[in-house]
């Protein structure tokens, strides 16, 4: 069943069925205050912390889907009828009434058509200004004129989640609103320092800021008072729960348009004044669109393909980078599954995230690199979920939220949490999301910049990356092989602390990462070292962690060897198999017969699953995943992440009709008429998918928030298309199905421009033949050219 599809030429999901069996979200804001918003208008916004800044209330998991939400209503003053321009909250019959949901990047247009009256719309956040745009066009296409009401409507939240969800005691009566010069203004009487505001590029016939004054009693967002009687109340209070609410009344003749900007904000009433003054015009708001569709097409032009594969060059030209970007900006804990209780950066993810945009956001990876850096101890751990602001001396100086209910305070060294609490992979992964970046950037210098340590202590970037080697060097167990710690990659597969082949392979790809750092710098001493220790943890894993046709997953604390052919249940894992190849530490035969056995064994038409067969015997020396339910999450269901990592296996491998199928299958392109079984958004990869184990097998659940997103554009532009840099030139190396006879990719790169095109004459699927740079033949890699150039690259695959 297809509920939308995919317009390439305005970049935009384009949503022409509205009753999705789910939410299907996007992200409003590159910046500071971020929006997240459904293809109903339903979701939230916070300003920089989805747990501390909220602006606007959501109720996950709640019934009616996806309220409350950033609602426009429209009333007939003739009739009384209103409707949402947005499906929901009102909803009126399809039969009726037409609508649509152009979900694009950092905007949403939402439209109906409805008793001859077309409404749009369109939410964004312009770049620069703290302030979130709804751009309200209406036009009369009826043969007479038409008597109108608009209603623009937020309720606000109480800025903290906890006291959101929970203290009612408090928050219930330490907020307030009032209205004056055009502006709602809504505070926080314990944060003397927050507002927030509602404001509108018209003047308001009523208003209301008191959320039971303008839905009513017994009554919800679907109808409220204030639309079905015409008018608001005009109230505002100190104490109670609070709203935006802005009404105006307009007379539309025959063909007639009006446009009708509202503002919902971040600051005092002061600030809301200004905001309404400059985006009062309509030739400013659309000066402000125009130039979020400028950032956005600066960033998409840094890399774009055209390939026989229509999905791919959807995905990566459009949606999979800016699932990336997002990632990068908003990190994990703002979407409606994570809804804000917790807050910081996840190590492990944040690190893995700043691989794949470096090249379209150099700034923001930079900016979370010297945050992980910050959030290392000096024995070379990470802190597994930490707040930069903790490490931030500004930060901490500046006003803080202190609840008249006494609670103790922390500890400030119980933050550095010591090695019960450890993830043994988190650092890991760091150590190649730094040299990715100097390849990207050439900037060099980074490794010598000091960067002080979570705990005491400073270091250069260089000597941070050491720490972290070393640290897994010395954290094995009685085999030599790394230990788990807490747990590693998979949160849910704790070994009791035994030894893990994943963090082994982590550790070997990150050593071989190093040293050619290393090697470029000079830095002899280093390489030779980290060379020897790198071969030394290659021949330990090649001794210790083969089982006949593929790697173990690892060892407990009480010596059980886990992922092996004796095991009754888990013999085999995605993530660790596919690491044993793509850190380059297995040899050829062994990485063949792995990659086939995860073909044989793990691999479906929806993905591939973490680990087969399921684990129903409950198992605390295993961990926690044997508790999960069959085909869910970490217990085999087909887990998105590690999916992209069996793709760069096998491009290793040089078997790129094997890599196209397994990028294939998890391919939300792919799924786009199959929602009844998906359900989940088709233009963003989700967290994971249900196992054949499990009776949904094939939902998809999690999107956006996802490292699968940032992994995905990484195996499909720098392996399967092959362009990747390195530290000294461009690579040109591609691994496609045989049947590809040619593509082309533009990719920008230390300020050059490459137009690279590829071709295939004899249908291999590995292997360059012969490589020219402006007409002249190379031998290598392509050097940097100078910045601003336009360079034509030729290569023939043989």
């Amino acid at each position: 069943m297809r509920y939308g599809w995919f317009d390439n030429e305005n970049r935009e999901y384009v949503i022409d069925r509205p009753d999705v069996p789910v939410s299907w979200t996007n992200y409003l804001g590159v910046e500071s205050l971020c929006t997240v918003i459904s293809h109903n208008a339903g979701g939230y916004s916070f300003y920089k912390s989805a747990e501390h800044g909220r602006v606007t209330r959501f109720r996950p998991n709640g019934v009616p889907l996806d309220r409350p939400g950033h609602y426009c209503y429209v009333r007939d003053d003739d009739t009384g009828e209103y409707w949402s321009i947005s499906w929901q909250p009102v909803g009126k019959d399809f039969g009726q009434a037409r609508y649509e949901c152009r979900h694009g990047l950092s905007y949403s247009r939402f439209t109906c058509d409805y008793r001859d009256l077309h409404a749009e719309q369109t939410i964004f956040i312009p770049l620069g200004d703290d302030v979130e745009v709804w751009d309200v066009r209406i036009r009369n296409d009826s043969p007479t004129p038409r008597r109108l009401s608009v209603f623009g409507y937020v309720e606000f939240s109480f800025h903290h989640i906890d006291i959101d969800n929970q203290n009612l005691q408090m928050s219930l009566y330490a907020s307030g609103s009032s209205y004056r010069d055009g502006v709602i203004e809504y505070d926080f009487f314990y944060e003397p320092w927050t507002f927030h505001y509602f404001t509108a590029g018209f003047e308001a016939q009523s208003f209301d800021s008191l959320r039971d004054s303008f839905i009513g009693s017994y009554r919800n967002e679907t109808n409220p008072i204030a639309v079905e009687r015409g008018h608001c109340g005009n109230r505002s209070e100190l104490g109670g729960n609070h709203c935006g609410a802005l009404h105006t009344r307009v007379t539309l003749p025959a063909g007639k348009s009006v446009r009708l900007p509202f503002l919902l904000g971040v600051g005092p009433r002061e600030k809301g004044r200004q905001i309404r003054a400059k985006y009062s015009s309509a030739a400013a708001v659309d000066a402000a669109f125009a130039g979020l569709r400028s950032y956005w097409q600066e960033k998409l032009g840094a890399f774009q393909s055209q390939t026989p594969h229509p999905g791919l060059d959807t995905m990566i030209n459009t949606w999979t980078l800016y699932q990336a970007e997002t990632c990068v900006v908003w990190s994990r804990f703002a979407s409606f599954i994570e809804v804000g209780g917790r807050m910081g950066l996840g190590y492990r993810d944040t690190s893995q995230d700043v691989m794949s945009v470096a090249h379209t956001n150099p700034a923001k990876c930079r900016q979370r690199i010297i945050e992980l850096l910050k959030g290392q101890v000096n024995q070379g751990y990470g802190l597994h979920l930490f707040d930069p602001d903790w490490f931030d001396l500004e930060k901490q100086a500046a006003p803080k939220f202190k609840s008249p209910t006494v609670t103790p305070s922390p500890d400030r060294k119980s933050i550095i949490h010591g090695l019960a609490d450890v993830c043994s992979d988190d650092a890991l992964w760091l150590v190649v999301s730094i040299c990715e970046y100097v390849k990207e950037t050439g900037e060099t210098a980074l490794f010598d910049e000091v960067v002080p340590f979570a705990d005491e202590g400073e270091a250069t970037v260089y000597e941070h990356l050491k720490r972290a080697l070393d640290f897994s060097a010395e954290q094995v167990g009685p085999t030599g092989i790394c230990k788990g710690l807490r747990a590693d990659w998979n949160d849910c597969l704790n070994l009791g602390g035994g030894e893990s082949a994943l963090v082994s392979f982590l550790h070997h790809w990150a050593l071989r990462a190093f040293v050619e750092a290393a090697e470029y710098l000079g830095r002899t001493t280093d390489s030779t070292q980290y060379c020897r220790l790198a071969e030394k943890v290659r021949q330990t894993c090649e001794s210790e962690l083969w089982d006949g046709e593929w790697y173990i997953r690892g060892i407990t604390s009480s010596g059980v060897r886990i992922g092996t052919h004796k095991s009754e249940e888990g013999k085999i894992f995605l993530e660790s198999n596919t690491w044993a190849v793509a850190s380059d530490l297995a040899p050829p035969d062994r990485a063949r017969s792995t990659m086939d056995a995860i073909d044989r064994h793990l691999f479906s038409e929806y993905g591939i699953h973490l680990l087969w067969p399921a684990f129903s015997k409950p198992d605390d020396q295993i961990g926690f995943v044997t508790r999960v339910y069959k085909g869910i999450k970490e217990n085999a269901a087909i887990f998105s992440h590690p999916n992209p990592w069996a793709v760069i296996a096998e491009c290793k491998l040089g078997r790129g009709d094997r890599a196209m199928k397994f990028y294939d299958a998890l391919l939300p392109y792919r799924q786009n008429d199959c929602i009844e079984t998906r359900e989940a958004e088709p233009y963003s990869y989700c967290q994971f998918v249900m196992g054949r184990d499990h009776t949904a097998f094939g939902r998809a659940r999690h999107p956006w928030l996802t490292g699968s997103g940032g992994w995905s554009y990484t195996a499909a532009t720098r392996w399967i298309l092959g362009v990747r840099p390195g530290f000294d030139g461009l690579i040109v190396d591609p691994c496609i199905p045989a049947d590809w006879k040619e593509f082309q990719v533009t990719r920008r790169w230390r300020g050059a421009t490459y137009h690279i095109t590829v071709r295939n004459p004899d249908g291999v699927q590995k292997g360059v033949r012969a490589v020219s740079l402006n007409g002249g033949p190379l031998v290598a890699t392509i050097p940097p050219q100078p910045a601003g150039s336009v360079n034509e690259v030729s290569v023939e695959m043989g």
